[in-house]
């Protein structure tokens, strides 16, 4: 391959962290594609005038756009030091690329839009990094964001980002394999008993989760309405 098709390392970090993305996707029945006006300069419907761009040096120099179920994402990079200035100008341009990306999206999608920022190799486990990671993700200005530092061995990178993945949008915490007894549905029962849940809405839980082969998705759909005609009573 010669030198100018060579991907820069920037690029090779994203591409790992899109292939990481696209696996846990898959694991839990999500399509991944990619979007690249999420991560283009021009606003939605804009002609190319200064008015409907940004401009390159207020956006990040390395993004790109996904579409992951109904998460419109921007997958880009932390800074390669652990600075405060240049974590708030990356953290500014990232706000800038989420408004564009926000620009193709109608106004419920774009509640959805999160931007993954990949720390260095390295600055998993560093205090300074967790302490900048932590300034990002305060800022939910214009989109949420999450922030995965890598560790130094590139062979735990997928444990690392398991860990991640948990206080994210793809966290499943209701699929797992183990074997439930009727146990806890009894304690609905008797919590029913005694005011702390209206008979008929415990009645609604234990026939949702009593239901064969339900669909954890379903479930949890239903167990939020049910609650929530309670609370209308």
């Amino acid at each position: 391959m010669s030198e100018s098709l060579a991907k820069s390392p920037a690029q090779e970090v994203l591409d790992a962290g899109e292939l990481l993305l696209a696996h846990r996707a898959k694991e839990i029945n999500l399509q991944i594609e990619s979007r690249p006006n999420f991560a283009g300069r021009t606003f939605a419907g804009g002609s190319d005038t200064p008015s409907a761009r940004i401009e390159p040096s207020d956006l990040p120099n390395h993004v790109r756009g996904l579409q992951i179920g109904r998460y419109p994402v921007l997958l880009t990079l932390l800074p390669e030091a652990p600075d405060e200035e240049g974590m708030s100008d990356v953290v500014r341009r990232v706000r800038n690329q989420c408004v564009v990306a926000r620009s193709y999206l109608s106004p419920p999608a774009a509640l959805d839009l999160h931007a993954i920022l990949l720390g260095p190799r390295g600055s998993e486990g560093v205090d300074r990094w967790r302490a900048l990671a932590l300034i990002a993700e305060r800022d939910e200005r214009v989109a949420r964001k999450l922030v995965w530092l890598r560790p130094t061995d590139a062979r735990a990178d997928e444990q690392s980002f398991d860990d991640f993945v948990k206080r994210s949008f793809l966290a499943r915490p209701w699929v797992t394999d183990a074997i439930f007894s009727m146990a806890p549905l009894d304690n609905v029962s008797r919590a029913a008993a005694y005011g702390d849940v209206p008979r008929d809405t415990a009645g609604e839980w234990i026939r949702a989760a009593s239901e064969p082969e339900v669909d954890t998705d379903q479930l949890v759909e239903e167990l939020v309405a049910s609650w929530q005609r309670r609370s209308a009573r």
